[in-house]
């Protein structure tokens, strides 16, 4: 009896962020019984939360489990601790212990279903969530994340309800605003997006993705000078915040869509959609193309023989002029240009039946354009049909350790013909940078390795990071990753963005390290290569010298 007043004094201590004095209590009940189930759970959850080391803590939520071996709050603890240090096949199986212990744990759902979505299992995930509402009926973010995980199945209507119900449930519910802002900004409902990132920022002005989000959906409404207004508080507020930061630096940068000339001169391109396209369509092909452009791809299709080609461009004056080139060379009967998002295509009447074949070009230099991955979800969920032909259908990331000293000079700029001109680096544009591997100067430090893999007939993680030990092959100055893409569009045809041909509009991408590595024969350089919704990304981990 004493023993179970002390927990409860233990657990009122914990609740209100006393946690020493919970450990006290704990340490207490222990002396007297050195196997306490519920003394050893606490004190294993504090242990964590106070920031000890995490093995130390899973042994006392061990303990636990060993004296009282049918409690699923236990087993629940342990899957959150594994979720915690990225072991999610280990938390898996430690929520399922909970849940078969206790079928009604509404938040062993919850978390089995959390991580389920880290192993991009999504039906099996949405299963989860929708047992834990099923449990516990009060749960609301059981109800937000069966929201998130319809949205990664490309259910957008649903997502939202699901998004809706959560925050009416809980005003206040950050993650749900921030998830409804995303699916109407996904919607091109740009007002109801806009006053969820606002409601977002309300309820968390250190919430980085709303001001992130709030800019971008501004700025889209030609509101520049408001968006701009919002990425400076952030930056001002969050200085550490690396995507905001990028973001701040990508909206001064000012990128105009110069590149479209040189992508449609770019004769190796053209010849892999056309080949690609030659073999897939028929005379009763159904073609869906994201990314109108210049219009040019969507004629290759008619050309091939396609029955109808429905293309969507985001933006009015290219869907415009692409509708008058079309036009110009007489496919306006068969190709039909929607001047809007993939996102707000309406199947029956934009687009007469699901298509036979999808075609898109999102790409950019460096392979993987901002929210280039949901948009092809989305499409390959709702647009075209199951067994629909997917062009291209996936892609391979190669990178080498590169010297390049003159692209190195203004990555960032600092001091030019003995000036500092380091003002002028906010102008240039983040991340990577474009190197001809052609014509720029260069040193090949590694041999060429495979960083990431893409496969656009799947549903693909919207970010995801993959470790790296690379070896260098000679000494020099490491400046960074030096990287560039196969577009596999089929089975047969296979662009590849490392060519050296003058009319590669692509070439290549580097991305500069912060600081410069030297490096000699045999050195082994720790990276992390990755990807999220904005770009690939690789980042230097550590620098092992050859021993």
């Amino acid at each position: 009896m004493a023993a179970a007043l002390a927990i409860d004094d233990a657990f009122k201590a914990a609740e209100t962020g006393n946690y020493e004095a919970a450990k006290q209590i704990c340490a207490g009940i222990l002396e007297r019984d050195a196997e306490n189930a519920e003394a050893l759970h606490l004190l294993g959850v504090l242990a964590y939360q106070v920031g000890l080391q995490a093995q130390e803590a899973l042994s006392l939520i061990d303990r636990a489990i060993a004296a009282d071996p049918d409690n699923n709050r236990f087993f629940n603890t342990r899957g959150a601790l594994y979720y915690a240090l990225g072991m999610n096949a280990e938390a898996e199986a430690a929520f399922r212990r909970a849940i078969a212990i206790d079928r009604n744990d509404g938040t062993a759902w919850n978390n089995l279903g959390n991580a389920l979505l880290r192993l991009d299992r999504v039906p099996a995930a949405e299963a989860c969530f929708r047992e834990a509402i099923r449990a516990a009926p009060e749960l609301t973010n059981a109800i937000n994340n069966l929201g998130i995980a319809m949205k990664r199945e490309g259910r957008l209507d649903q997502a939202l309800a699901c998004f809706r119900e959560a925050a009416l449930r809980q005003p206040d519910y950050l993650e749900a605003h921030c998830n409804l802002a995303e699916i109407h900004h996904q919607l091109d409902d740009k007002p109801a997006a806009e006053r969820h990132f606002r409601r977002a920022i309300a309820i968390d002005p250190d919430c980085a993705a709303a001001h992130c989000g709030l800019a971008q959906v501004l700025s889209e409404q030609h509101r520049s000078a408001e968006s701009l207004a919002v990425l400076k508080v952030a930056a001002e507020r969050l200085p550490e915040d690396e995507d905001v930061q990028f973001a701040l630096r990508l909206a001064v940068s000012g990128m105009i869509p110069a590149w479209h000339i040189p992508m449609i001169n770019d004769d190796e391109r053209n010849a892999a959609y056309e080949r690609a396209l030659n073999r897939a369509v028929t005379p009763d092909s159904i073609v869906f193309e994201i990314g109108t452009g210049s219009g040019l791809v969507a004629m290759m299709a008619a050309r091939a023989g396609a029955k109808q080609v429905v293309t969507c461009e985001a933006v009015p004056i290219l869907a415009e002029l692409a509708a008058e080139t079309i036009a110009r060379n007489g496919f306006g009967e068969r190709i039909r240009v929607l001047s809007k998002r993939s996102t707000q295509v309406e199947l029956g009447s934009d687009l007469p039946e699901k298509a036979d074949i999808f075609v898109s070009e999102l790409i950019n230099i460096g392979m993987l354009a901002p929210n280039m991955l949901p948009i092809i979800q989305h499409a390959r969920a709702n647009l075209v049909k199951p067994d629909a032909k997917i062009i291209p259908e996936a892609a391979v990331v190669w990178g080498v350790l590169m010297q390049c000293d003159h692209l190195a000079n203004v990555n960032p700029v600092r001091s030019i013909a003995g000036f500092d001109m380091a003002a002028f680096d906010v102008f240039r544009s983040p991340g990577y940078a474009q190197i001809d591997l052609g014509a720029d100067p260069h040193r090949v430090l590694s041999g060429r390795f495979r960083a990431l893999d893409f496969d656009f007939r799947t549903a693909t993680k919207t970010e995801d990071l993959r470790p790296l030990a690379v070896i260098a092959n000679r000494a020099g100055i490491c400046h960074g990753v030096c990287f560039w893409f196969d577009l596999i569009l089929d089975s047969a045809t296979t662009y590849r963005s490392e060519s050296r041909s003058r009319t590669n509009h692509w070439k290549q991408a580097i991305q500069f390290f912060a600081e410069p590595v030297e490096v000699q024969e045999g050195d082994r350089l720790d990276i992390a290569a990755g990807y999220d919704n904005t770009r690939i990304f690789f980042n230097l981990l550590g620098h092992q010298p050859r021993t």
